[in-house]
C-alpha cells in the first residue's frame, strides 16, 4: 500500500521518528522541543499536514501552514518535509509536495515557500521541483503555483 493522507493526532510518534531519522544529528532532539505536539496540531488545523505511507509504515511527513504576505496574498509555508532514509529517492517527497501544491491551489493560494540551506541535498531537489531562490543567502525559496485559467 502506498498513499498520501492527512495527518491525524495518532501519527505524532511516527512523525517524531521520521524527523529524528531523516536529519543528521537529530536523534533525541525533540525531547528539548516541548511544543512539538502543539506545532503538529497547529499544522493539522491549517489543513496542510500530510504523511506518506509505504508498506503500511508512515515513512514521510510534510507540515505546512498559511502565512499572510502583503504582496502575494496568503502563502503556504512548508516548515518540515522529511522522509525516512530507507524510503528516500522513491518518490515520497515529490508526492508530498504534489499534495500540498494541489490543496494550496484548490484553496486559492498562489505561492509555496520554504527555507533550506544551499549546501544541503534538499536545495537541489527543491530547485528541480520548481522552487527558486529569492534572497542572496540561497536559503529562502518560493514557487508560484497559481492555476492557469482557460480562456
Amino acid at each position: 500500500m502506498r498513499e498520501i493522507r492527512n495527518v491525524v493526532s495518532s501519527d505524532l510518534e511516527s512523525i517524531k521518528l521520521i524527523y529524528e531519522k531523516a536529519f543528521d544529528r537529530s536523534e533525541g532532539v525533540l525531547k528539548y522541543y516541548q511544543g512539538f505536539p502543539e506545532y503538529v496540531e497547529f499544522c493539522i488545523k491549517q489543513r496542510y499536514a500530510y504523511v506518506a505511507v509505504g508498506e503500511d509504515i508512515v515513512c514521510g511527513v510534510l507540515l505546512a501552514y498559511v502565512i499572510p504576505d502583503m504582496l502575494a496574498g496568503n502563502v503556504v509555508y512548508i516548515e518540515l518535509l522529511a522522509v525516512m532514509p530507507e524510503y528516500q529517492r522513491k518518490g515520497f517527497g515529490t508526492e508530498l509536495l504534489n499534495k500540498v501544491k494541489e490543496d494550496a491551489q484548490n484553496n486559492g493560494i498562489v505561492e509555496l515557500s520554504l527555507r533550506t540551506g544551499c549546501y544541503m541535498d534538499s536545495y537541489q531537489i527543491y530547485k528541480n521541483y520548481g522552487f527558486r531562490d529569492t534572497r542572496d543567502d540561497h536559503r529562502y525559496m518560493v514557487m508560484n503555483i497559481k492555476k492557469r485559467t482557460d480562456k
